[in-house]
This record gives C-alpha cells, sequence and structure tokens, in this order.
C-alpha cells in the first residue's frame, strides 16, 4: 500500500473519529454511557458481519495463531467508546478527544519503548521531546475545560 494511500486512510479514520465521537457525545447526553456504547458496537458488529459475508476475505481460520490476550481487543474497545462519549458529553468535542489522543499517543510510546506486545522502539531525546509537547498541548487545550466543567 503506497503511503499516500496510508495517510488518506489515516486522515478519513481520523474524520470519522471526530464525528463518532461527537454522536457519542450527543448519546451520551440523552442516553447514557451503556446504551451509547450498546448503540455503537451493534451497528458496528452488524455492519462488520455484513461486510465479512458479502464481501469474504474471511481469513478466520488464522485467528487460532493470535495470542489469547489479542481477543481483549473488543473489552479496550468498550472502555474507547465509553470514554469518549463520557469525556466529550462533558467537555466538548475538540477537549475530549485531545485527552484521548494525548493519553493514547504517551502510552502508545511507552509500550513501543518497552516493547511489549511486538518490536521495542526507544524513546530517544527527539521522541521524549515529542511526547513532552504532546504533554504541553493537551494540557492547553484540555487544561482550561477540565477546571471549567468541574
Amino acid at each position: 500500500m503506497s503511503m499516500i494511500l496510508v495517510v488518506l486512510v489515516g486522515v478519513i479514520g481520523g474524520l470519522a473519529g471526530a464525528l463518532q465521537g461527537q454522536l457519542l457525545g450527543i448519546m451520551e447526553d440523552k442516553a447514557g454511557t451503556l446504551v451509547s456504547t450498546f448503540i455503537t458496537y451493534a451497528g458496528g458488529g452488524l455492519a462488520a458481519t455484513l461486510l465479512v459475508l458479502t464481501v469474504g476475505g474471511a481469513r478466520l481460520s488464522d485467528l487460532k495463531d493470535v495470542p489469547w490476550w489479542a481477543y481483549t481487543a473488543g473489552l479496550a474497545g468498550l472502555v474507547v467508546v465509553s470514554s469518549i462519549g463520557i469525556t466529550v458529553s462533558t467537555m466538548g468535542l475538540g477537549a475530549g478527544l485531545t485527552l484521548f489522543t494525548g493519553a493514547s499517543i504517551v502510552i502508545g510510546a511507552l509500550i513501543d519503548n518497552f516493547g511489549l506486545f511486538g518490536d521495542a522502539y526507544s524513546l530517544d531525546p527527539r521522541r521524549l521531546a515529542g511526547i513532552a509537547f504532546v504533554i504541553f498541548g493537551t494540557w492547553l487545550v484540555v487544561g482550561v475545560t477540565a477546571v471549567e466543567t468541574a
């Protein structure tokens, strides 16, 4: 896959993530965390099922080679969806997604540094500086919002 296509997929994913965050915030306000999470997973599960059945290419037999702990991705997804719904509903879309993204970047860098799920990518001075900027930027966007909504 070309790098331009990879970047395009990332941008489309970012757009979908922002839209999903806003929609989750709306459902969170009206129906609460459990209902908004259920609607999100039911809709996504139905869409994924239809795609697997119609498009094909399903390689379910290859799942036998996946480590057991990789199957917890769905549970982690519940936390992702719920936390985005709660933060966006409380802080607004920009601050909620900034907090989520900042935390994801910092934790991702630590996971990479220690090679917890594969190859290790060390936290060299350049990466540490980048993480410091992420933390500072997150504080700039979220810090005031968190105090205002408390």
